[in-house]
């Protein structure tokens, strides 16, 4: 069964060493449900993010770490990933948003490519974590195909973030330069979703903010004051 954490620090300094150990004790926390991949995306380092040319302009992409196997398998690739990277684990965020995975595999082998998170395509503009099971994920895969999107895994899950852009993207059409926010493109995502499911959405275009819903399956939210 699948599992799904996240993790965000608003306004206290945390470094990108104490982020992912929250979020790998996160899906430590999971294991018992069973799984057989896992995985985390998580923020580029503050100090390479390059200046913006206004206000508007999203973040870099997030970085995503996907591996099947145990847990331990994926913490292991992932400081490889961070050491070849380059990536700075003393690096320091006042505010950072991550999310991670276990996953049970019920639509397509376990495998990196179908591993959590899923991406809405290349720059991981919409990123989403799921637990559960999209009925018609079908119908919203034929559809996104033929709008011009190009699928990786056999999963259901993918079209979820893929959908997030398509309405992103034609809402930012139809604004008019009027801003159009997070919990609107969820919102208008999870009326097309048929099924029971708990999901987290990550977006660059979004930085700094998590958006988790449900249906059905269970959801948890967890607020700590220091």
């Amino acid at each position: 069964m699948c599992g799904i954490f996240a993790y965000l620090n608003y306004n206290v300094n945390r470094e990108r060493r104490y982020i992912l150990q929250v979020l790998f004790n996160g899906l430590r926390r999971l294991e018992y449900r069973g799984y057989d991949s896992a995985g985390i995306a998580i923020d580029s380092d503050p100090k390479a993010l390059p200046q913006r040319s206004s206000a508007s302009d999203s973040d870099p992409p997030p970085i995503v770490f996907r591996q099947e196997g145990n847990i331990e398998s994926l913490v292991k690739s992932v400081y490889q990933d961070v050491a070849k990277l380059e990536l700075s684990m003393e690096a320091s965020f006042s505010t950072h948003a991550g999310i991670a995975h276990t996953r049970w595999a019920t639509h397509g082998e376990p495998a990196p490519r179908n591993s959590h998170p899923q991406s809405s395509g290349a720059g991981n503009e919409f990123l989403v974590v799921h637990n559960g099971v999209i009925t018609n994920y079908e119908v919203l895969k034929e559809t996104l195909i033929r709008h011009g999107y190009t699928f990786e895994s056999e999963t259901d899950t993918e079209v979820i973030p893929k959908l997030a852009k398509y309405v992103y993207d034609k809402a930012n059409e139809a604004a008019g330069g009027q801003v159009v926010t997070f919990s609107q493109v969820v919102l208008e995502v999870m009326r097309h979703l048929e099924g029971a499911y708990a999901l987290i959405f990550k977006s660059s275009h979004y930085p700094n903010e998590l958006i988790a819903c449900k249906r059905g399956s269970p959801l948890l939210l967890g607020v700590k004051v220091s």
